[in-house]
């Protein structure tokens, strides 16, 4: 019996279906909410209504949002089909908070500390159109949010303002709550309408004004970090936060996939990971002149007195804490279920420790680990090290630095009771360590690995603008059009590339590429020595028969080898003599070493397809596998890696992720390369 039979009988494990404490622990906090809080007769269930009649049949509860809503001129939305999440103070909150906000604006008009609130008078009435339409669009989503799936860091689709909404719960009384932005709490949640969802909150949801630096230097517990952000001047290259210029109606979607839309918005958004002043005191750090001697020990004396410079030690250290995109603490390692119809845990290994690299704004790289294969892999670490003792025995302190979550964070300490992290361009984690790079740490430890790079996650604009892991709103999009000149990190010269979400791969995303592309991506900088360069691929439709789809490959325009076929992995591999492990009776080893001879490697089992480890998936399709493009040396400046298609034929493929691999983790013979 021809092999492929037999394969094909082989019953496939089930599709993972654990759920995680974080997401438990929403559900049991969404129930005490309502069943504590609020009696049986204000709890509502399904009742045919829509998102505006839930409003309008209690207009004497919910008059104020009503008017703000038709002012908005989004009241007639919340009537028509769609899948819409309604965060929905009453009267007494709506009025409660128009009247701190104009004491606000009155009590500091005129002096340093002035605060536009946006909110001239005490009455609602008088509420400007701009600030009602703010105020609306804060509270409206265009894609349902269960409490259930509302974990610690942020909802996983914007607002209508364009901004996340953070997550946290706090106590209050003998009751837990699910909090918004840590001000408004979830009173009675997951109130089903005929178009949506609508959640009772007891606050107006504040709207973030704020920029990073401005967060930062409002909070008094974190002086000496914002004191290193005023020195350095840093907090300049963080304040950006529209490309006005970006348009993008200047763009059509693509031709060559249905549910496609070209990139909406260009936001500029940051994200720190910031020492609390207590941190730097349990170091002997009390001054600014404490910190930049420590900043010297690490990073050198180099123009020591121009802290502007990118080559001064305090101007370093701080760059370090920053990468430019958007991370609240569900995104910095995604995990678990997103929404109703997007589950991280069906793309990826059970058990298997979850890590992302992240190129920081001094230019080196930060890992940050989601160890689930150990005991404390429920959290979040920067430079997580497996090893008992570091590389550089000084970095002891300074490794495995853990983002504290915010509902604990402000559980510590009465001062950090209300820190919303949350500011209009990105967003503030605190951590409980001091960050710091080490050139011989990270090279010979943190980054002695081999380094896997999902493609998209090479494009921090995405993160920036909710196209990385988008979750699907009212018209089902999963293609986000990506046009040439909007990432910094991607060339287009010829053909489209489309970022799709919910996709078997590597973190259940890539990098949809046709019309006989030609892309470059700018590979990130890594610890300076040699290199193998692979990728991944899979295929949205495979073509039996003599027909073939070159690609040919570059780096930094040098042609690396042959054109080489996509479709090598049709017809169960047969091309290349591609043999699922179960059937071999040496678990594929060599059948590994034949792959690797002819240029190519089995795909990771960490990723999952149907259930099953990508590296013995097949269908008719074909199997997923990893190219080797070449073996160069990084030394530190920037490289390109080059996809372009030469065929005769127009052909699509899915680019999934980038590997750089030192050579001594392939040539180890002691510790040979593993399968993951």
């Amino acid at each position: 019996m021809h092999p492929e039979k037999k394969y094909r009988s082989i019953i496939y494990r089930t599709t993972l279906n654990m759920k995680r404490i974080l997401y438990i622990l929403a559900i049991a906090l969404s129930l005490l909410a309502c069943t504590d809080e609020i009696d049986k007769s204000n709890r509502f269930t399904f009742t045919g209504e829509t998102v505006a009649d839930f409003m309008l049949n209690r207009s004497d509860r919910y008059s104020h949002m009503i008017t703000l809503f038709k002012r908005a001129g989004l009241f007639s939305l919340l009537n028509t089909y769609g899948q819409y999440t309604l965060f929905l103070p009453d009267n007494e909150a709506v009025e409660k908070f128009v009247a701190e906000q104009d004491s606000i604006y009155h009590a500091t008009i005129g002096t340093p500390q002035f605060i536009n609130t946006g909110i001239t008078s005490p009455f609602v009435e008088d509420m400007s159109d701009s600030m009602a339409n703010v105020l609306a669009r804060t509270h409206t989503l265009e894609v349902i949010h269960r409490t259930a799936n509302m974990g610690d860091g942020a909802l996983v689709s914007r607002n209508f303002n364009h901004h996340f909404i953070g997550i946290n719960y706090a106590v209050k009384g003998e009751n837990y709550y699910i909090m918004l932005n840590n001000s408004a709490a979830i009173i009675c949640g997951d109130n089903e309408v005929e178009n949506g969802i609508v959640h009772l909150v007891d606050k107006v949801i504040q709207p973030t004004q704020k920029t990073v630096p401005e967060l930062i230097k409002s909070c008094g517990f974190f002086t000496l970090f914002s004191a290193a952000l005023q020195e350095t001047h840093f907090c300049d290259s963080i304040a950006s936060y529209i490309d006005i210029t970006y348009n993008p109606d200047d763009y059509t979607p693509s031709a060559y996939t249905n549910l496609s839309v070209v990139a909406e918005t260009k936001y500029y958004k940051y994200t720190g990971f910031v020492e609390p002043d207590e941190v730097f005191h349990k170091n002997g750090i009390y001054t600014l002149d404490d910190l930049k001697a420590f900043a010297e020990k690490w990073y050198g004396a180099e123009d020591k007195d121009d802290p502007k410079s990118p080559q001064n030690a305090l101007y370093k250290f701080v760059a370090y804490h920053f990468v430019e995109r958007e991370l609240p603490y569900n995104r910095i390692i995604v995990f678990g279920k997103m929404s109703d119809n997007m589950d991280m845990e069906h793309y990826m290994m059970e058990g298997y420790d979850r890590y992302d690299y992240f190129e920081t704004m001094h230019g080196k790289l930060m890992k940050v680990v989601k160890p689930l294969s150990k005991p404390e892999g429920i959290d979040v670490f920067v430079n997580y090290s497996n090893r008992q003792l570091p590389y550089n025995i000084e970095m002891h302190n300074h490794l495995n630095v853990r983002v504290i979550p915010l509902t604990e964070f402000i559980a510590t300490k009465e001062e950090y009771a209300l820190f919303d992290q949350s500011a209009m361009n990105g967003i503030v984690h605190p951590i409980d360590k001091i960050l710091v790079y080490d050139e011989d740490e990270m090279s010979g430890n943190i980054l002695n690995e081999r380094l896997r790079f999902d493609v998209l996650s090479l494009l921090p604009e995405l993160s920036c603008n909710d196209i990385r892991f988008r979750v699907p709103s009212n018209q089902g999009e999963y293609h986000v059009k990506i046009p040439e000149g909007y990432s910094k990190n991607l060339k287009i010269r010829n053909g489209e590339a489309n970022c799709r979400n919910d996709y078997f791969g590597y973190f259940g995303d890539g990098l949809y590429v046709c019309n006989f592309s030609d892309i470059s991506f700018r590979l990130p900088h890594v610890p300076e020595r040699v290199y193998e360069i692979r990728f991944g691929w899979t295929l949205p439709i495979a073509y039996l028969g003599s027909i073939e789809f070159p690609m040919q490959m570059y780096v930094d325009n040098k042609i690396e080898g042959l054109p080489f076929d996509l479709q090598i992995g049709v017809d169960y591999g047969a091309k290349i003599g591609w043999e699922p492990d179960e059937v071999t009776y040496d678990n594929g080893f060599e059948n590994d070493k034949s792959l690797r001879a002819k240029g190519y490697m089995k795909a990771p089992d960490v990723i999952r397809i149907s259930g099953k480890a990508a590296r013995n998936y097949y269908d008719f399709t074909a199997v997923p596998l990893r190219k080797i493009v070449t073996r160069k040396y990084l030394d530190g400046a920037d490289h390109w890696i080059r996809f372009r298609y030469v065929g005769e034929y127009d052909y699509s493929y899915f680019l999934d992720y980038i590997e750089l691999v030192p050579l001594k983790i392939i040539n180890d013979p002691t510790k040979p390369e593993d399968r993951h």
